[in-house]
């Protein structure tokens, strides 16, 4: 990749594409998602808005780039938290649609519509037995591995 010159922009897309590829399963293929699944979304929208506000030398990026690759991470052990959700390794407060920050005019709301939470444990969709959750601790450990070699790469830049 031309000595590293497009990793922030590489990063970037990477967040950018499993951002809209949730939002195309949500609003385009009707699958609602749970709680958990709604914050597994957040280390994507930060590493995206980090590699934006990324600008300056190679330490600078190296810096950048190393923490979104902590950021990943996050992301992977949220993935992995989720999968023992669905697979009832144990329990988790949004197991049958109920989440602890939910307040009463929330969750009275939501009632009203007739539309409840879906629950963190079971899976909504799979692709070659790998669910939703699976998928992002897949892309999250990769992307955090790309970003924790591309920052040691530009760390070594003089």
């Amino acid at each position: 990749m031309a000595g590293g010159r497009y990793d922030r922009a590489a990063v970037f897309l990477a967040c950018v594409l499993a951002l809209g590829a949730a939002l195309v399963a949500q609003f385009g293929f009707g699958l609602e998602p749970c709680h958990l699944c709604t914050l597994q979304r957040m280390p994507y929208a930060f590493a995206a808005f980090l590699m934006l506000l990324t600008g300056g030398g190679g330490r600078m990026r190296a810096l950048m780039l190393g923490l979104a690759a902590a950021i990943f991470l996050v992301g992977a052990g949220l993935g992995f938290f989720h999968i023992g959700v669905e697979q009832h390794w144990w329990e988790s407060a949004c197991a049958g649609g109920e989440t602890l920050s939910k307040s009463a005019g929330g969750l009275l709301a939501k009632l009203a519509q007739g539309k409840a939470e879906p629950a963190c444990d079971s899976v909504a969709f799979e692709l070659f037995g790998v669910s939703m959750a699976g998928m992002n601790l897949i892309l999250s450990l990769a992307l955090a591995g790309f970003a924790a070699f591309a920052a040691r790469r530009h760390w070594r830049r003089p």
